[in-house]
């Protein structure tokens, strides 16, 4: 029996991605960064430059990271865009969303000093148009709101929907079915804001979560951009009853008859 895997040989795949870039960021990062665990924060560059702040309907102020705060705090995670001004966008034509997605990653790349191959479509609305525009500017993926609530990995990279939101009444369960499921590739993606925490009440929950996907031994903490190319790069292998062939230049890993196989860049065994 075949069965394939994550880097390292790792069974499942936890993902978080949070929107907005908002103070809560740094104290969710810490928290991350406590347990070896790596997100993909969607920025909006406009809205940091502006430190743009809102009032949530409970009350609560939040407010954007300037670029000073944000330069080091997502080291070691992804950054992507989140558009230029987070507008909502249906009715916008082609040359305003090239603009809105062009823009905001050429000056995430400039603060950032690293390619951002990301895209987080804000708010509810998502089309081909945005797909194809988000493709055509050299973004990987394209993240959108809905919720699949499922742990199947996204077949189409450009109209990706979201796991679950950590706000909606089934996360729970949705988590803890998780640790427990054993579907091939199966895949833990959380999508939020790290303020929800606050609005929740959730930062004790949203640890033990991080605690215990640390402490397993059998779950890949990855980034969106890292699942992509790892997707892209296994679902792309050769495999028949007599060889397995690697024809990417990312590593791949697989279980055979329970037993772990790395299978280099480029590389094929007999099996």
């Amino acid at each position: 029996m075949l069965r394939k895997l994550y880097p390292g040989g790792k069974k499942k795949a936890f993902n978080i991605t949070y929107d907005d870039g908002v103070y809560q960021d740094v104290r969710f990062v810490m928290l991350m960064n406590k347990y070896g665990l790596k997100g993909t924060f969607n920025l909006n560059s406009a809205l940091m430059e502006q430190e743009f702040t809102w009032q949530h309907e409970s009350g609560l102020r939040i407010r954007r990271l300037p670029a000073e705060l944000a330069l080091h705090l997502y080291d070691g995670h992804e950054v992507a865009s989140h558009s230029l001004t987070h507008p909502y966008m249906e009715g916008m034509g082609e040359e305003h969303i090239m603009y809105e997605l062009g823009h905001d990653k050429w000056q995430l790349e400039q603060l950032f000093g690293r390619e951002v191959t990301g895209f987080a479509v804000p708010f509810d609305y998502f089309s081909d148009l945005i797909a194809d525009c988000a493709k055509r500017l050299g973004f990987e993926y394209a993240r959108c709101s809905e919720e699949r609530y499922s742990y199947q990995p996204p077949e189409n990279y450009y109209h990706w929907a979201a796991g679950t939101y950590h706000i909606m009444p089934g996360f729970r369960d949705f988590v803890e079915g998780f640790f427990h499921t054993d579907e091939e590739l199966a895949l833990c993606q959380i999508v939020g804001h790290s303020y929800d925490l606050d609005l929740g009440s959730m930062w004790d929950e949203m640890e033990n979560i991080l605690s215990r996907v640390a402490e397993s031994g059998d779950i890949a903490s990855m980034t969106n951009a890292e699942l992509v190319r790892y997707l892209r790069a296994i679902r792309a292998a050769e495999i028949s009853d007599k060889y397995i062939r690697n024809s990417s230049d990312t590593e791949l890993w697989f279980e055979l008859e329970g037993k772990i196989i790395a299978l280099k860049a480029y590389e094929e065994i007999i099996i």
